[in-house]
């Protein structure tokens, strides 16, 4: 088992398709990985933000651009009122 809201076949989905587009000829050092495993960069609001505008603003002419996303929403009250939400 794993504990509740946990998805770990999410992070079995990214090491999947990590393998499968290094296989295809993506630069390894050109992939940025978020992931809420206490080791990599987690996946929070400003991170995927900015890594989706790093990933936009370094394309060039002719690049192939690859997102891929596993997961769940849910909403979670705003305790620290920075989300215009709340």
């Amino acid at each position: 088992g794993h504990a509740q809201g946990v998805l770990s076949g999410c992070h079995n989905d990214v090491d999947t398709w990590t393998s499968i587009i290094k296989g295809k000829g993506f630069n390894p050092n050109a992939i940025t990985i978020l992931k809420d495993d206490g080791m990599a960069t987690p996946p929070t609001r400003a991170n995927i933000e900015q890594a989706m505008m790093r990933m936009v603003q370094s394309a060039q002419p002719g690049d192939a651009l690859f997102m891929q996303y596993s997961g769940h929403g849910s909403q979670v009250k705003d305790v620290s009122g920075d989300e215009a939400s709340g």
